[in-house]
């Protein structure tokens, strides 16, 4: 049976990726931060919180003990604090690179060592030209920044698999902290969830634009 890890397993995309797993017939290792949240099928529940290193080892520890060889690790994780330059804390700043940015290097720090060779590491990015928006540098900086950061862990680990995805507008709680309303051509979550799965079953690899 394979199995997955899912890093945010309590949001949209997360959620919906733990149920499609299961349905599909997965081993479901799901973190969030709030546990309740977790779609309840899942066969592992941890919590993490993006700004603790500590949570992420012992999330990865509690995996460790359950699993056979990780096959796919998704981060879904994720926040924004929106907010003018002019008048952005340093806490609301550190905050949203903590959960898009940092968040994904920790979760690949700790999930890279319980893969099965050849296993894929997938994360959550964006088409950073629509982000270059008024009140979304935190946003935009950490979801660019994912960019690089994963081509030099692809470059790292060459036994494993890279992908960064690309949902555009996705229908789900992050357009509350939105300066703006959600377009009209938002995806669903369940639709990104199985592009996902798609990709994981052909093996491709680099970008994934939806």
């Amino acid at each position: 049976m394979p199995e997955a890890l899912i890093w945010g397993a309590s949001g949209g995309m997360g959620a919906a990726l733990v149920s499609l797993l299961k349905r599909e017939d997965w081993r479901v290792f799901a973190a969030a931060r709030d546990e309740t949240r977790i779609p309840a099928d899942a066969d592992l529940l941890c919590s993490f919180e993006a700004a603790s290193a500590y949570s992420f080892k012992d999330a990865a520890m509690r995996v460790a003990m359950e699993s056979n060889g990780v096959d796919l690790v998704v981060y879904a994780a994720g926040g924004l604090a929106a907010s003018p330059i002019a008048d952005m804390s340093a806490d609301a700043w550190t905050q949203t690179l903590d959960s898009n940015l940092t968040g994904a290097l920790r979760a690949a720090q700790v999930s890279v060592p319980l893969m099965r060779e050849g296993g894929h590491l997938m994360f959550i990015g964006a088409y950073i030209d629509h982000l270059i928006l008024p009140k979304f540098a935190a946003y935009a900086a950490a979801k660019a920044g994912l960019e690089p950061l994963i081509g030099i862990l692809a470059k790292e680990h060459r036994k494993h698999k890279f992908t960064v995805v690309h949902p555009g507008a996705v229908d789900t709680p992050f357009w509350n902290n939105a300066p703006f309303s959600l377009p009209k051509n938002a995806k669903t979550p369940d639709i990104v969830a199985r592009a996902i799965l798609d990709r994981y079953h052909n093996g491709e690899t680099g970008k994934l634009d939806l």
